[in-house]
């Protein structure tokens, strides 16, 4: 009798179930995302050059990964793999925990490849960007509400120059922090309640910028009607957002320092203003003081008649001149008002059926121009200077 063992399909596919699931109860695989699907649970495979690996994120673990699985990424899925029934084929995949970029490399790579691609297509072209108001009356900012970055900014609004500030709070990093900023534009966007926005995060690695890369995120910013201010990590650190946004700042602290002015140097910038203000309006009255004791001297009785004694007869020239100028030029007025008054009479009609003309007219009084206008007419109407009379057509042409 044979030694080999006996199983069923269906007991060898349990066997093999518990094999797997046993062995491999956490375990990362490295591979390159394809084929993304998310219907609430997050579906796609990881392939490397020879094979490809189904994996699922269920639903409740999608809120807790690092970030978006994205078509082309270069990642560690950490998880454990199950076997499940297709039909009457049985199979397996990972069931993903996490996902970790697989290194600096990948995610530059990322990164560079829809820069390109965003740039070609003119999204962070200067020509585009929007100045920020000298003095907002309201300031936006889209951060984490219990982080420290939101606290630094409206520290140091404060002590530059108060200004009333609106939060709208969003996660910074993870699988939604990208959706979370990208509802946060479109609040501010529809409410038109401030004058510019500040989107911030503090520093981090490249994997915890990976949401302000996002493509959905940069056209979001770009179609913001309000001023946007990114202030994402360190000077060191840039994103998609930085390119896409009207200014970029160096740190969240720097943004502040940028959305509003130092309310010293303003005081004395108005200061400088006011004391030039001042300064010329006395020089401009001292003037006009020294310009009126000149005409109050010229007006004293005798200054003003020796004044009109030796400058009468330069004024009686001016007169004379000033009085033939004007005399000509309305006796030249006149002529042609004239000559514009016998146009308009030659332009009379009555003028005009006085030498000879007439005009012929239908029943309903439509100008008859032409004599091929006549056929099928039975009666006209023949105006002359003095009367109209109404004329029987016998219309014996062919």
């Amino acid at each position: 009798m044979s030694n080999i063992p006996e199983f069923s399909v269906s007991e060898l596919s349990s066997l093999t179930k518990n094999l797997l699931e046993e062995n491999f109860s956490l375990i990362r695989v490295k591979g390159e995302i394809t084929n993304v699907k998310e219907k609430g649970h997050c579906y796609f495979t990881l392939k490397d050059e020879d094979f490809v690996l189904n994996a699922v994120c269920w639903s409740s673990k999608v809120p807790y990964l690092n970030f978006k699985p994205e078509e082309g990424m270069e990642v560690f899925a950490e998880g454990k793999l199950s076997t499940y029934a297709k039909g009457s084929i049985s199979t397996y995949s990972l069931h993903v925990n996490q996902i970790n970029v697989q290194g600096e490399g990948a995610l530059l790579k990322l990164f560079k490849e829809r820069q390109k691609k965003l740039q070609k297509e003119g999204l962070f072209d200067q020509d585009h960007k929007k100045n920020l108001p000298y003095l907002p009356k309201k300031i936006g900012v889209i951060t984490s509400s219990t982080g420290a970055v939101i606290m630094d900014i409206i520290d140091r609004i404060e002590n530059r120059f108060p200004t009333p500030i609106e939060l709208y709070p969003a996660s910074v990093q993870g699988i939604n922090s990208s959706k979370e900023i990208i509802n946060g534009i479109k609040y501010f966007n529809d409410s038109k309640s401030i004058d510019v926005l500040i989107i911030a995060r503090g520093g981090g690695g490249s994997e915890d910028f990976i949401g302000f890369n996002e493509e959905d995120l940069v056209r979001e910013v770009f179609a913001c009607k309000i001023p946007i201010i990114s202030a994402i990590g360190h000077e060191t650190d840039f994103t998609l957002l930085d390119y896409v946004a009207d200014v970029r700042a160096a740190t969240p602290t720097a943004a502040a320092e940028i959305v509003v002015p130092e309310r010293l140097t303003l005081l004395n910038t108005l200061k400088n203003v006011y004391e030039n203000l001042d300064t010329s309006i006395k020089h401009y009255f001292k003037k006009i003081n020294k310009e009126f004791s000149y005409i109050n001297k010229l007006l004293n009785t005798n200054n003003l008649k020796k004044f009109l004694t030796q400058n009468h007869k330069n004024l009686d020239n001016v007169f004379r001149v000033f009085s033939s100028s004007f005399l000509n030029d309305l006796k030249i007025k006149k002529s042609d008002l004239a000559n514009l008054g016998k146009r308009f009479l030659g332009l009379d009609i009555k003028n005009t059926l006085k030498r000879g003309f007439s005009i012929i007219r239908d029943v309903n009084n439509k100008v008859i121009k032409n004599s091929k206008n006549l056929k099928g007419k039975d009666k006209i109407k023949v105006e002359f200077f003095d009367e109209e009379i109404i004329l029987n057509i016998k219309n014996d042409r062919g």
